[in-house]
């Protein structure tokens, strides 16, 4: 028994023991500008630039494939700040104005296509019962809006940003 104990002691810390010096020594050294590029985006691996995910992105703007504003739920701010990390000029396409999931509560039924599909959680509610949209995790990347078989989602822009806010007028009696 103690024999046995002890030979798997052995076999564990040598196996461990070469799991470590091959992690060293077969390590492959990679761009650390893609693992930045990849930290700064969302990370909800929707799609919507055209890659897989979230790291197939980054490798291809570091390569020149992908521009920095494909990524549509970062919008603008995130664009800009790829552009400068990656040291490239940005092309002005118009006002980008920033889009949230909204869902007509008398119209859904609780399918929960829509949460399952939302990679961010934004969308909350129980099977067979209201789901509603937490705005402010909601990126604005339509996949809700592309699984809602009933109709009731709907994507409505976000009119006051930290940017256009203004504190409402006071009235005048």
């Amino acid at each position: 028994m103690i024999i046995s104990v002890f030979v798997f002691l052995l076999l564990g810390g040598s196996l461990g023991c070469i799991l470590g010096w091959a992690q060293k020594a077969l390590k492959v050294e990679g761009d650390s500008r893609v693992d930045d590029l990849e930290a700064m985006l969302p990370g909800g691996q929707c799609g919507q630039c055209g890659e897989a995910g979230c790291r197939q992105a980054a490798e291809k703007m570091v390569k020149g494939e992908l521009a920095p504003n494909c990524c549509p739920p970062g919008g603008k701010a995130l664009a800009g700040s790829m552009a400068a990390f990656l040291g490239v000029e940005l092309s002005d396409e118009g006002e980008d104005i920033p889009v949230r999931a909204f869902i007509n509560e008398d119209e859904c039924s609780g399918c929960g296509r829509c949460f399952k599909a939302c990679p961010f959680d934004a969308i909350v509610g129980a099977s067979r019962q209201m789901h509603t949209v937490m705005s402010s995790v909601c990126t604005g990347c339509r996949l809700c809006e592309k699984a809602c078989s009933q109709g009731c989602l709907e994507m409505v822009p976000v009119l006051d940003q930290i940017n256009t806010w203004q504190w409402p007028k006071p009235q005048v009696a």
